[in-house]
């Protein structure tokens, strides 16, 4: 991909995200801009004439064009008639102006619509991804793919690639029209301006490419850093290594400003180039006149025409440098939206199912699961049946494929080898938004945001059902708690919950459960970072879960959180190693 020349690899990366209505939009604007730069011209063209005859007493009347609309507007002398052509092009130009800026703003509004398009397809791309990738990934990087990409794709390509295209018209009219015109002229124009451009841009344009891909690596690294020191800020804060943090963050910040200002520096040099060239150029001019032609009239007539066409040319000619530097400074972007484009990744597109039935049970049949990447399985060959309404543990050391089985059956793993079956049904990937809606899931690090209570419980619903809230609070033992606080659901639970307890923050996740209905409950670790008494607390809200139909599967460390399960499966090695009742367990370990 790196090879194709960059025009044609950005216009192609933005024909991939234009439906039919946008690209006839796209067209539209490109219609539009060709008229733009058709005025462009014009007003360049309206300014020849009037150099000329102003260069050369009594001009106007030797003129065809210039006697004949002198004569027709009624001008008794030509300063008149030089002052009305004048005032006439200053008009031309401020309405054509509006005109143009008009274009430019239908252009960027376009363009940040596309924009828009893609931080949801980009959103959508990363959050489909299987769970191992997406951990993979960090949140540091995702959060870059996610919303900066889209935003420099949008101002390093889609802008650029609109400006290099008008652009690229607006220089082709006027040297054509100066090729007809004044082949001198445009001799001289191509000599200083074609070499100038292409060397400047062989110069920039593999510098400006490296340094966007290394500004794409430190940038989430930059994140990274960031939310490291604000998620760790206790911890460092009582080991005194605050400061060593914010010094890498400094160090980082240092290193992304010096590669910025090159970016600045690499954007302003195209323009001090050919700025210097155009001098170069008159100089040669005046060089010409004076030593081989000797017409100093002709002199003064080039130097005008070569003024009025550079007005033109030497903006465009800088437009065009600068947007393909930028475009290869921002062509990391291409390479990050091209990402996870392949099939093995789009298993989020298979068509879905609209129910899956759960009135029996869920059979794990010669279930087994590797990490991509890795030679050992994290589970073999585990076969085990829960029926509806039982509660089952799983214990084992750490690493053992407790968590894993879980992810397994909450989907966000797919297992390389047998079945998970529900009422004898294989759970496959077209079941997979049907089977979410009967599962909840509360591990040891219940996320919350930082809202209301009523928010967390019911995930931001608009208009949540208050009869549902009031049956999750009660199942979740949070009832009298909240009745006791001022505001009640209203209450704002902190940034990550950090106005409530441990125990309330797990009994608000068991509380989001009920209120979603969840069919089958998984508990991941729930009660492993409590103390004593917060665990006695979530306990209790568990046991009170034991007096439903609901299916539940708990994680656990601690022994007396399983008290309810009809049965503990023990994990050893990824394999099911024993399977206990509770009095069994607990003499085992007296």
């Amino acid at each position: 991909m790196l090879q194709k020349n960059i025009v044609t690899l950005a216009v192609g990366s933005l024909l991939h995200y234009l439906s039919p209505a946008e690209k006839s939009r796209a067209m539209l604007m490109f219609f539009l801009q060709i008229i733009a730069s058709l005025l462009d011209v014009f007003g360049l063209a309206s300014l020849v004439p009037v150099v000329m005859l102003a260069s050369e007493p009594g001009s106007v009347q030797k003129s065809k064009w210039a006697s004949w609309l002198y004569n027709l507007l009624g001008f008794q002398t030509e300063k008149g008639f030089l002052l009305f052509a004048i005032l006439a092009i200053f008009a031309f130009f401020l309405i054509k102006n509006l005109f143009t800026s008009w274009i430019s703003y239908k252009q960027v509004r376009f363009t940040a619509d596309v924009a828009l398009n893609i931080v949801d397809k980009q959103f959508e791309k990363y959050t489909t991804l299987p769970f191992w990738k997406f951990q993979e990934i960090g949140t540091a990087r995702v959060v870059n793919e996610a919303l900066v990409i889209p935003t420099s794709y949008l101002n390093g390509i889609m802008r650029q690639i609109f400006v290099f295209l008008s652009e690229i018209i607006i220089v082709f009219i006027v040297v054509l029209g100066i090729l007809l015109y004044q082949p001198e002229l445009f001799v001289i124009l191509v000599v200083t301006l074609v070499p100038t451009t292409f060397i400047t841009y062989r110069v920039l344009k593999n510098r400006s490419q490296e340094l966007g891909h290394e500004l794409d690596i430190q940038r989430p690294r930059a994140y990274a850093m960031v939310m490291d020191t604000f998620a760790g800020f206790v911890e460092l804060k009582l080991a005194n290594k605050l400061g060593r943090f914010r010094n890498r963050i400094y160090e980082n910040q240092r290193y992304i400003q010096s590669m910025e200002a090159r970016s600045y520096l690499y954007n302003l040099l195209p323009l001090r180039v050919i700025e210097m060239v155009a001098i170069l150029a008159i100089v040669t001019i005046f060089l010409y006149s004076l030593l081989f032609s000797g017409n100093m009239s002709n002199l003064v007539t080039i130097v005008g025409l070569f003024a009025a066409a550079a007005y033109r040319l030497m903006p465009s000619v800088n437009r065009i440098l600068t947007a393909m530097v930028t475009m290869k400074q921002h062509i990391y972007t291409i390479e990050a939206l091209d990402a996870f484009r392949e099939a093995e990744w789009q298993t989020h597109k298979v068509p879905q199912k609209a129910t899956v039935s759960f009135e029996n049970n869920v059979e794990f049949n010669h279930v087994s699961f590797t990490f991509p990447g890795t030679a050992k399985p994290v589970l073999q060959d585990v076969n085990f049946t829960v029926k509806k309404g039982e509660k089952i543990g799983f214990i084992g050391s750490s690493g053992s494929g407790k968590t894993t089985l879980m992810n397994l059956l909450l989907r966000f793993y797919s297992q390389q080898n047998g079945e998970i079956r529900v009422d004898g049904v294989p759970l496959t990937a077209d079941y997979t938004e049907a089977w979410h809606r009967l599962v909840g899931y509360v591990k040891q690090d219940t996320f919350l945001m930082e809202g209301s209570l009523r928010d967390n419980i019911a995930l931001g619903e608009e208009h949540p059902d208050e009869q549902r809230l009031a049956y999750a609070l009660e199942q979740a033992s949070l009832a009298d708690f909240v009745k006791t606080l001022p505001e009640g659901l209203d209450t704002v639970a902190g940034e990550r919950g950090a106005k409530l307890s441990g125990g309330q923050r797990q009994r608000i996740g068991i509380a989001r459960a009920m209120y979603k209905q969840t069919q089958v409950l998984v508990m991941d670790e729930a009660t492993s970072a409590l103390d004593n008494q917060t665990e006695r607390e979530v306990n209790e809200a568990i046991n009170k879960l034991s007096g439903t139909d609901m299916t539940i599967l708990i994680i656990a460390h601690r022994i007396t959180t399983l008290r309810q399960c009809d049965r503990i499966y023990e994990l050893k090695n990824g394999r099911i190693a024993a399977v206990y009742t509770y009095d069994e367990l607990v003499a085992k370990h007296v």
